[in-house]
């Protein structure tokens, strides 16, 4: 597929659901500057203005989404419109859900090239391809559509986290600071260690820094970041490495009081695993971070069901945890995850048991409601759904305040993902049959 010295203008979605994923791709394709064939929209009407508008032009558009499965149903309306003003425009898709069902994205959603995992160092390859009139055939970790057939040019190599912007800020988009990629857990229900990989990479010190400052002069205030476990950074993943988080936060603090700005660890969009939370972790945060609220991942309160989803924890874990934190001045919450396969009513009882006794400790309860997400292990299970005496213990629960979450509209996203599978839109790992290697 040759781009033949065509004029390309790359138009990137930039609304509030993907613009933390998108911020990394463009922050690798710019590298520090502005460039013309880089159009940013930030909703629907104005992207399909400027796919129109390009139409018009000598220009091909090529739309960049990234979403979620959450997200099909208005992603599958929206690439077919596309397709509809300018046949001719490419539709790019990335993110977790199209790294884990790259076929049924090809094929059923209408694009015609995904890319597959962490896409700095491949996107910024396929960019510079295309911009120079040549083909991108040989750019890994992609997916395409060549004339009905779908091509997969193999995986990328592993990226160092250093080497690449976390957000343009030459844009004045700030944004967290990714600070780990990576999972060693496992967990069944996630995607992130499937689209990242099991081994942990970490943004060194001086490069977290270096951006905090960027984050701090243009204008930012309330510095977070991303991480699938905040308290995992400077380690492999199994246990705390406490010098090089003292070393970050200490280092991030003396920063953050500099430009009166502050640092929120723990809390959206970096949970921590109860098994993370200890004495000692919890003194390096107290007093160097803005947030009081925690956010700790339990998921389940039977010791069968966590067994089942991989957690690597186990109830007494989460209780030490929340006992901790209110030790040292913070508010856990408390995530739980209700409908999980394998889960029958006496495990129901324990996880609404654990979650009564979290709250008479001082936590809140964030519910959430499984959902069977394309490329985990749990993609073909069945979809969560919550019995009605339950529905009425957690609404009690909410009543009260001590507890929130979407989980009554989790539920009903699981079944149409459960409706998308069986009818063959999401195609999951069956789909990687139909690749073929370039």
């Amino acid at each position: 597929m040759r781009t033949g010295g065509s004029k390309y203008r790359f138009i990137f979605y930039y609304s509030r659901f993907n613009k933390f994923a998108l911020n990394a791709v463009i922050a690798s394709v710019e590298s520090g500057r502005i460039l013309k064939e880089i159009v940013i929209v930030r909703n629907r009407e104005e992207l399909l203005e400027r796919v129109a508008q390009f139409s018009q032009s000598a220009y091909i558009p090529v739309v960049c989404l990234s979403f979620m499965t959450p997200q099909l149903p208005d992603v599958m309306e929206l690439s077919g419109t596309i397709k509809k003003i300018c046949p001719n425009a490419l539709l790019v898709a990335g993110g977790p859900h199209a790294s884990g069902d790259p076929a049924g994205t090809l094929l059923n959603l209408r694009f015609d090239i995904v890319f597959i995992g962490e896409a700095e160092q491949s996107f910024r390859e396929f960019f510079e391809r295309m911009r120079n009139g040549e083909d991108f055939l040989g750019v890994r970790g992609i997916a395409y559509n060549y004339y009905g057939e779908l091509i997969y040019t193999g995986t990328p190599k592993r990226i160092d986290l250093n080497d690449y912007p976390p957000f343009p800020y030459w844009r004045n988009l700030l944004g967290p600071i990714e600070i780990t990629r990576g999972c060693s857990w496992l967990c069944t229900y996630c995607q992130v260690p499937y689209m990242h990989g099991a081994f942990l990479r970490h943004r060194s010190v001086d490069k977290i820094l270096y951006y905090a400052e960027k984050f701090f002069k243009q204008g930012g205030r309330d510095l977070r970041f991303i991480s699938p476990n905040s308290l995992s950074y400077g380690g492999l993943g199994e246990e705390i490495n406490l010098n090089a988080l003292e070393t970050l936060l200490s280092r991030l603090y003396i920063l953050a009081k500099h430009y009166n700005g502050r640092i929120f660890m723990g809390s959206f969009p970096s949970e921590v695993r109860p098994d993370f939370v200890t004495e000692d972790a919890l003194r390096i945060l107290r007093g160097k971070v803005a947030n009081k609220v925690l956010i700790i991942g339990a998921q389940s309160g039977s010791e069968k069901v966590l067994k089942l989803i991989r957690r690597g924890h186990d109830t007494n874990c989460v209780l030490r945890a929340v006992e901790l934190c209110r030790k040292y001045g913070f508010i856990p919450h408390v995530d739980f995850i209700f409908g999980l396969p394998g889960e029958d009513r006496e495990d129901l009882m324990d996880s609404l048991r654990l979650a009564k006794r979290l709250i008479e400790m001082g936590a809140r309860i964030h519910a959430h409601t499984f959902m069977p997400l394309p490329g985990t292990p749990l993609e073909n299970a069945p979809p969560g759904k919550i019995p009605e005496w339950l529905k009425k213990e957690l609404s009690r629960m909410t009543g009260r305040g001590k507890l929130y979450g979407n989980w009554v509209k989790q539920e009903k996203i699981a079944w149409m993902i459960h409706n998308y599978i069986k009818r063959g839109i999401i195609l999951g790992k069956k789909g990687w049959k139909l690749l073929r290697n370039a």
